[in-house]
């Protein structure tokens, strides 16, 4: 429903409008102001002149030409690799009966939990010149294998199972939402299951296949972990805004300000991309009857067995490397043949404040990202307010592709200076925590809410519900599903948040993945702690996933 502009004069009284122009405050405050500064500098000269300098250098320079393609090189194979894996198995779990089926799904929410830059160190101990498998096939064939685990296909080959999770978990969600009637209704005309999946079942599904291909991308778009362990001489635009802004050589604050510009450009043109596609259908139905999961036979199962313990294999394997050097001894940086518990008796006895100031932000950031998701969700879909909701939409999703580095350099700037006076404290890590994962939550609430007919509510209305309450006895709880893996996933990504966390952290305000990285990239380090670290930040983000499966997800499907 459109509003027009005397609608939205006299709309102060809905509370909706006041909480869309509080969301414009906080986004003026924490998105638009830093990012200003950002941009600024990126027309700035080293004399502090207007100048377009940093832009030529971009677009002439080679490295950072190569770095923007190598960027969507990996964007679009990743997220091309990811969709081939998700939607199958999102389909399958969604249609069929079958053991360990929820198992399955926390299973697979869990595989995001390791921080990037850790399961990328991982793969390398596996798969590097001097890992696990090259000592294996010299211990057995006897042949020194002298390949090595970086570049461009190991970025491409470390992130696609780093993001196929976000398009598993929403393709799933929009498949559990369908009405079944429509399949029916095609099949009575004639249709067989292949035709009416590709006609039906496909497309109605596309809000959540969409909306995670986008996430999935952007996440691809905007990793800075994964490359800048195993990339190499593999530039991409992440690594490029890092080493601009950081490095105590050649830094170039203006060309490294003028990349993240580039990247919000692009992100931007891909979110517009993709509200133009959903908005031009309608995937929702008035009355929903959800398919009845079905009991595969015999070669389904046998098709359904493999596919999942191949997913669930490529996914884990990370997570057991950490899980065994966790108990073996490092001297030197170098990994000894010799196990010990002495990992987790210094974790214990140095360790025990960060692993405290972890747990308590992420929880406070994800409390306030279920909250705003939500309400930003139901702005966007359902009021539409003039120029007010479009605003929103585009400038929450920002922060999602800016580099790390980029967001706290450009909290520093808005923060370093009275009245708030922020940076060194527990407050300014938590806002960029909030901020920055907040569209994990939107989008998945959003995604749910296009399947949620307006009708329901307008009738809860018609018989004398006021707005709220139509909303919060209605419309909630229909899209209860989307909201509750938004907040999943906000939760995961808070708690192994690095890349800002680097830059804004001041003692004693240490988190656990600061003691992992610094233990793992530090030359000679103890990588022994930053494993055993690794292993209980997983275990952080695992028992929480196992009881949202337990006690909301399981209720929403028997609801």
């Amino acid at each position: 429903m459109k509003y027009s502009a005397g609608t939205l004069a006299r709309g102060f009284r809905d509370p909706w409008i006041l909480f869309a122009l509080f969301c414009i405050l906080i986004s003026i405050g924490l998105i638009i102001l830093p990012q200003l500064s950002i941009f600024l500098s990126s027309f700035r000269n080293d004399q502090g002149m207007f100048s377009i300098a940093h832009y030529k250098t971009f677009f002439t320079g080679y490295r950072y030409q190569t770095a923007l393609l190598n960027s969507i090189k990996v964007t679009l194979c990743t997220t091309l690799f990811a969709t081939l894996i998700a939607v199958p198995l999102a389909w399958l779990t969604a249609r069929f009966k079958f053991r360990f089926r929820n198992a399955l799904i926390t299973l697979i929410t869990m595989a995001t939990a390791s921080p990037p830059f850790l399961g990328a160190y991982a793969w390398i101990i596996l798969l590097g010149r001097y890992g696990a498998v090259n000592r294996a096939i010299l211990w057995i064939t006897g042949i020194e294998m002298k390949t090595s685990f970086h570049g461009g296909n190991a970025v491409i080959w470390v992130i696609t199972w780093m993001i196929f999770p976000l398009i598993f978990l929403m393709s799933l969600d929009s498949f559990s939402d369908e009405d079944i009637f429509h399949k029916e209704a095609a099949m009575s005309l004639g249709a067989n299951r292949l035709k009416s999946f590709f006609h039906i079942e496909l497309p109605l599904a596309m809000p959540g296949i969409l909306t995670g291909m986008l996430m999935a991308g952007l996440a691809a778009f905007a990793d800075f972990g994964t490359p800048i362990i195993i990339g190499g001489e593999f530039p991409l635009l992440p690594t490029t805004v890092y080493n601009e802004f950081v490095s105590e050589v050649g830094s170039n604050m203006g060309v490294a300000s003028t990349t993240g510009i580039i990247m919000i450009i692009i992100s931007t043109i891909a979110l517009y991309t993709q509200r133009v596609v959903l908005a031009q259908k309608t995937y929702s139905a008035v009355s929903v009857k959800h398919y009845q999961l079905a009991a595969p036979n015999r070669r389904t199962c046998i098709i359904l067995v493999v596919y999942i313990l191949i997913i669930l294999i490529m996914s884990f394997l990370p997570h057991i490397t950490l899980g065994v050097v966790s108990f073996m001894k490092w001297k030197y940086g170098v990994l000894m043949n010799q196990f010990t518990l002495e990992n987790y008796q210094k974790l214990f006895r140095l360790q025990r404040t960060p692993i405290l100031m972890t747990f308590a932000l992420g929880l406070g950031s994800t409390a306030l990202t279920f909250i705003f998701g939500i309400g930003i969700a139901y702005i966007i879909v359902r009021k539409r307010y003039p120029f007010i909701s479009s605003f929103i939409n585009t400038i929450i999703m920002i922060p999602y592709v800016i580099p790390g580095t980029v967001l706290a350099v450009g909290f520093i700037m808005i923060f370093n200076k009275k009245p708030l006076l922020l940076t060194g404290t527990w407050v300014i890590l938590m806002l960029s925590y909030f901020i920055r994962k907040l569209p994990y939550s939107v989008k998945s609430s959003e995604a749910s809410l296009y399947s949620v007919h307006r009708a329901l509510e307008e009738a809860a209305m018609a018989s004398g519900a006021r707005p709220f309450r139509a909303f919060k006895d209605i419309t909630l709880p229909l899209m209860m599903g989307g909201v509750i893996s938004g907040a999943t996933l906000s939760f995961l990504q808070i708690m192994t948040e690095l890349s800002s966390t680097i830059i804004l952290y001041r003692p004693p305000y240490v988190t656990m993945p600061v003691v992992i990285f610094e233990n793992a990239m530090s030359s000679g380090a103890d990588f022994g702690i930053a494993a055993s670290m690794g292993i209980l930040l997983l275990l952080f983000v695992y028992i929480p996933l196992l009881l949202v499966n337990k006690f909301f997800r399981l209720r929403i499907e028997t609801a």
